[in-house]
């Protein structure tokens, strides 16, 4: 018989798609006065999706932030809100400036906090889903059925594999 354990506590990664520096600049500022230090942070990809076009403008890039420290898995609805809360205040007449997604990084999953229901999502609280959206084996992502195509196209590897190395070493 399977007893209860304890849940892995996660790595917190942002992902924000942006297209002014200024945006960028002052969430930095925010994260690291409510989280803590970024231990690693990407490159800007070109973000070529056209889904936030008319919201957000074109010539979109993508980053993430690696937050030092261990999460629980209910910190990713905590996360969720306060990035929603950025958001708006990002906004202007009802655009944003800046899409934010928190995202934990266990070692076996990237889970992305989602407000969007779907078959494959799960309801944690507050209108707040867990996304599967990658699975880690030996340290490589592998993307599944309903991964977005971005993550699954590889272009993001270098520096997960990056995140996953760092957030497994933190462990030890």
């Amino acid at each position: 018989m399977s007893e209860p354990g304890k849940f892995e506590q996660g790595a917190l990664i942002f992902s924000l798609i942006y297209r002014e520096q200024r945006w960028l600049d002052a969430f930095e500022l925010c994260v690291k006065r409510k989280y803590g230090n970024m231990i690693l942070k990407s490159e800007e990809y070109n973000f070529p999706i056209e889904y936030y076009y008319k919201e957000m403008g074109k010539d979109l890039v993508r980053k993430f932030l690696l937050i030092e420290g261990n999460f629980p898995i209910g910190k990713l609805v905590e996360a969720k809100l306060w990035a929603y809360g950025f958001e708006k205040q990002s906004s202007v007449e009802g655009k944003r400036g800046i899409n934010i997604d928190p995202a934990l990084l266990f070692t076996p999953s990237l889970i992305i906090a989602t407000f969007k229901p779907f078959s494959h999502r799960v309801p944690l609280s507050k209108g707040v889903y867990a996304h599967l959206e990658l699975l880690f084996i030996k340290g490589k992502p592998m993307p599944l059925p309903w991964t977005y195509p971005d993550f699954a196209s590889k272009k993001y590897d270098i520096f997960l594999e990056k995140a996953w190395k760092t957030h497994r070493e933190k462990k030890k």
